[in-house]
């Protein structure tokens, strides 16, 4: 996993808690370097794992909502990369039909060597549409935080689900997204509540 991906999930940590959770995350976490990332170094996925489960820990929060709003936050960070491509004008399926085009325009250029999901679209109508998740690594919840951190910046209201599904490829992850009433977006969406200690 590519070391940008790690200092943005810090950047994650600092929005939500603090410097001093993050510190104390990172120290929790034992990594071999102290959680020193460079942005193009290439880093084995376990430690974000590490990380995830020393944050989960500390917040009180399960490691799926953590991985959604960690997708979310991503999400909100793309809009100045590229920000014709997230035109508040433009349909929220529209954008997910093309996120590939943005990893290749955007991120492939900067981290060719990177490990990229890929979004496919299986069906579409007005108000459903159903995508299929491929990754090696089977981040669901970060694929739908990064789905509601679209429709927050687009202001509308969905619902999603996910299921475990699988072609000629192998297992995938399938994704319904409906679009909702007509109803004022929260800033923020509900990804990570708070859970009770153990």
């Amino acid at each position: 996993m590519k070391g940008v991906v790690f200092r943005e999930f810090f950047n994650y940590i600092e929005v939500q808690h603090g410097d001093e959770m993050l510190d104390d995350v990172i120290v929790a976490s034992d990594l071999p370097h102290g959680g020193a990332y460079t942005s193009v170094g290439t880093y084995p996925f376990e430690e974000m794992l590490s990380l995830v489960h020393s944050y989960t820990a500390a917040s009180a929060r399960s490691e799926g909502c953590v991985f959604a709003g960690f997708g979310e936050h991503c999400f909100l960070n793309w809009l100045s990369f590229l920000p014709e491509f997230f035109s508040p004008a433009r349909h929220l399926f529209d954008i997910l039909e093309q996120v590939n085009d943005f990893h290749e325009r955007e991120v492939r250029k900067l981290y060719p060597d990177a490990e990229l999901p890929t979004f496919t679209t299986e069906s579409r109508g007005e108000h459903d549409m159903v995508v299929g998740y491929h990754s090696e690594k089977q981040l669901r919840d970060f694929a739908v935080g990064v789905i509601h951190g679209a429709a927050i910046h687009l202001r509308v209201a969905i619902e999603v689900s996910t299921e475990d599904a699988e072609d000629a490829a192998g297992p995938y992850t399938r994704i319904r997204i409906r679009m909702a009433a007509p109803a004022a977006c929260p800033e923020r969406a509900a990804l990570c509540p708070v859970m009770p200690p153990i």
